[in-house]
């Protein structure tokens, strides 16, 4: 009788769907530093702590993040 063993981390389109938001939204979050990932060969992968973390705070959408980032050049 194995216990089901917790995942760490799952992959942009895992997340995409764990948070009912678009792969690109996801990618967005992570260019925009936001949501924070890793590399694992070709894969990139976001813990699920990580996933927990951020949505327990609001966030602005990447978005508007690039576009202030872009006015205050």
């Amino acid at each position: 009788m194995n216990a089901p063993i917790e995942r760490l981390a799952v992959d942009i389109r895992e997340a995409a769907q764990l948070l009912s938001v678009s792969p690109r939204t996801i990618q967005n979050y992570i260019r925009a530093k936001m949501l924070p990932a890793r590399k694992i060969g070709r894969r990139t992968v976001i813990s699920t702590r990580a996933l927990e973390i951020f949505l327990r705070t609001d966030h602005p959408s990447p978005s508007e993040v690039d576009n202030d980032a872009v006015e205050s050049r």
